[in-house]
């Protein structure tokens, strides 16, 4: 799903102006939308490739409302702050990043099979590492 909403923030703001987008978060906008859109739970490569396909045709409509919600939500406080969920990335540090954009479950791979089915959870082995000897 999250490809899907990713897709179409893409293609809604492409029809935004410049200078709109700009204040625009990407990130902001893709997790209003996910918040609002059913969620398609699989546990096989089987599975994973029919909820793709049925988000595409069955909830297609949906993702569109959800994006166009979801622009609209983000651009009603142009004034709004907000924190990411991971700290900025220092010097010693170079695992820690901020995130610009949700992680999808494709991790930058083929777009056939998720990498982990708890993606947002995925993080370095030096950066777990690190928080427990803190």
């Amino acid at each position: 799903m999250e490809d899907l909403v990713a897709e179409e923030v893409r293609n809604q703001m492409a029809q935004l102006s410049p200078r709109l987008t700009q204040y625009i978060k990407r990130g902001e906008v893709e997790t209003y939308a996910l918040n609002h859109l059913p969620t398609l739970y699989a546990s096989s490569r089987e599975g994973w490739l029919h909820q793709q396909k049925r988000g595409r045709v069955e909830l297609h409509n949906q993702i569109k409302t959800s994006v166009r919600q979801a622009l609209m939500a983000v651009q009603r406080d142009p004034l709004r702050s907000s924190t990411p969920l991971v700290k900025e990335q220092h010097q010693e540090e170079p695992e820690a990043k901020v995130l610009e954009e949700p992680v999808t479950m494709t991790g930058g791979q083929s777009k056939q099979t998720p990498t982990h089915p708890y993606y947002w959870q995925q993080e370095s082995q030096a950066a777990r590492n690190r928080r427990r000897a803190q």
